[in-house]
């Protein structure tokens, strides 16, 4: 192929991958991370037709400030991914000013031979910024990182391949022929296209699946205070004799169907409002735990006959329809209950009882509670 061929390429890919991102991962699930990644694909279509302009009206400065663009987009990968997990700062600021300082430099030296370095060292700088992306993907949950394994791999490719660049301009001051002006770098342009290709298809992937999932919670610390707290209370309430303890396993009935038949939107707000309907009706001495958007463990103080009162309050609630209620299917839930002293207060034990006996409520047509049977 020609350097236009493989733009022209890069140029179709890179529109097909904003369109993307946006019309399947912002629209439909909004969010900062989302529009973050969302700038960085319409940032690297941007750099691919200005790439166009500058071959079509042969202008290097053109074409050396629109490698700027492109190579911010991988910045943006991982500014994107710290707003998803929620630290702050997320560098978006200081990553736009850099890659804007670069930009125009690149235009301004690419007529002279200072643009090789000055390349050089901003590639190096995208490299680093993939880098970090590749660091912070290895900092996903374990149920997001095989989705995450395109992204990483490019990641790692994209800083190997800005040692390989490093190496080469070494071994150029070595020699001497450091300096190169924009026109002297077309065979590198060609190699880097290509692998912005490569990067643009997995990023896409990754990311995309990122968006549709939701930002990252801090699930595991809260997974560790609420099993913590749970077996310490039950532990003193067997040391006491108090009987009145209750482990609650709530599952929200047909969630694939649900997400199915709504939009991510919609799912979203469905889920929050079976969790706020549980945390509403349990009293504030229950401990409760989100398992995941549609499950729910709660860790009840109260007699029998109370636990009853309670769900059934709290199917009620559940399936109780809103004005402008989400999707057009009616809402339930499926709930196992397992009593502490039957389990001898053994927190596993309850989880696990409680969990077969939700199930056996929603093979049983959901909308019900079951209690859990222990065996003898």
């Amino acid at each position: 192929m020609t350097h236009i061929d493989v733009t022209i390429v890069l140029v179709a890919l890179a529109t097909t991958c904003t369109i993307m991102i946006i019309g399947l991962g912002f629209l439909p699930f909004p969010g900062r991370a989302a529009s973050i990644w969302s700038s960085g694909f319409a940032l690297a279509m941007l750099s691919c037709y200005l790439l166009v302009a500058a071959d079509q009206i042969g202008s290097e400065a053109l074409r050396g400030a629109a490698h700027g663009p492109i190579l911010c987009a991988a910045g943006f990968a991982w500014v994107g991914l710290r707003a998803r997990r929620g630290t702050e700062p997320i560098m978006l600021v200081p990553t736009i000013v850099v890659f804007s300082i670069a930009t125009i430099v690149l235009g301004l030296t690419a007529d002279t031979p200072a643009y090789g370095p000055v390349f050089r060292l901003v590639f190096l700088v995208a490299a680093v910024a993939s880098g970090l992306t590749a660091w912070e993907l290895l900092r996903l949950r374990t149920s997001e990182r095989e989705m995450a394994l395109p992204l990483l791999v490019v990641s790692f490719g994209f800083v190997g391949l800005a040692v390989v660049v490093a190496i080469d301009g070494v071994a150029r001051l070595a020699s001497g022929t450091l300096g190169q002006a924009e026109s002297d770098m077309r065979d590198l342009y060609d190699i880097n296209e290509l692998v912005a290709l490569l990067y643009l298809v997995c990023a896409l992937v990754t990311l995309l699946y990122l968006v549709r999932r939701g930002a990252q919670k801090p699930e595991q610390q809260h997974t560790v205070d609420f099993f913590s707290i749970a077996r310490d209370r039950l532990v003193r309430a067997h040391a006491a004799g108090d009987r009145w303890w209750s482990l609650i396993d709530v599952r929200l009935d047909d969630p694939t169907e649900l997400l199915e038949a709504s939009s991510g939107r919609a799912f979203q707000r469905i889920t929050a409002r079976f969790e706020n309907d549980i945390r509403e009706v349990m009293p504030p001495e229950a401990d409760i735990h989100r398992v995941s958007p549609t499950q729910v463990l709660v860790l009840l103080p109260r007699p029998d006959t109370a636990v009853r009162g309670y769900l059934s309050r709290l199917l009620e609630r559940i399936g109780t329809l809103t004005d402008q209620p989400a999707v057009p299917i009616r809402l339930s839930a499926s709930i196992g209950v397992a009593a502490a002293p039957l389990a001898e207060y053994d927190l596993d034990r309850l989880c696990e009882a409680a969990a077969d006996a939700a199930q056996h409520a929603q093979v049983s047509g959901g909308d019900r509670w079951e209690r859990a049977v222990f065996a003898p």
